[in-house]
């Protein structure tokens, strides 16, 4: 069995009076592409955020590459995690050069961020082919690689992506998903998917977790997840 990059062992978290996760157990091993599944309003954004130190954990322990950690932004990221969040984050009135120079900003050393930079535009081509014009103009899937490539400024060990595919057509969703498991096999990067569009990733991914009211349901590899009738259950609110 992989090693554990990331271990949260029995993670609440509420909001106000209400508890919207309930004990979770949640690991991710190093290499792999892991996806979270589960219904509207499971909790499935709220974890990876509670995890990355966008929300705050009321119970429960976040082990990241062998250490105890208490997550937020800055602390995570100089460790080695990045989380792209839902929609097309970008600063659309910059150049797609000066957007990826903002994904190393924990850096000072300009020869090692232009050497990243070289890296990820030969990585992802449309890049280096469109890298003086400012990002506003390129397409929405075009817009997305940029944020997946931002995000991989840092070389980090462990990407977090939540709905990469919201806003794009099928085609361009395909394209998106063949790019992730591309950087997970050129880099090694560890990959964490909330994603609703199962089926075009379903094929990338490794292992998942389903996510249901709160609490974990169920989990193991996605050949045992994806049987249609567990996922029948799942987003129809017969599996608690």
């Amino acid at each position: 069995m992989e090693e554990a990059l990331l271990n949260v062992r029995n993670l609440d978290v509420h909001f106000g009076p209400t508890k919207v996760l309930h004990g979770v157990d949640f690991e991710v091993r190093k290499g792999e592409i892991l996806i979270l599944m589960g219904p509207n309003g499971a909790g499935k954004t709220v974890l990876l955020k509670t995890v990355f130190g966008l929300f705050e954990k009321s119970a429960g322990e976040v082990e990241f590459d062998g250490k105890v950690i208490h997550p937020n932004p800055v602390k995570m990221v100089g460790a080695g995690m990045s989380f792209v969040g839902q929609g097309k984050r970008i600063f659309p009135s910059m150049t797609i050069g000066d957007n990826l120079k903002m994904g190393a900003f924990l850096w000072n050393d300009k020869k090692m961020i232009e050497k990243r930079i070289d890296e990820l535009v030969h990585f992802f081509p449309v890049l280096k082919k469109k890298f003086k014009m400012l990002a506003f103009n390129m397409s929405g899937g075009e817009q997305q690689i940029l944020s997946l490539a931002r995000a991989l400024m840092m070389n980090p060990k462990l990407l977090v992506l939540d709905e990469p595919s919201i806003g794009l057509a099928p085609k361009i969703v395909q394209d998106v998903f063949e790019k992730i498991a591309e950087v997970n096999k050129a880099f090694g990067t560890s990959i964490v998917i909330v994603e609703h569009n199962l089926k075009s990733l379903l094929h990338i991914a490794h292992r998942g977790y389903i996510l249901v009211k709160g609490k974990i349901a169920m989990e193991g590899p996605v050949e045992k997840l994806s049987d249609s009738k567990t996922l029948e259950k799942v987003f129809f609110g017969e599996l608690a």
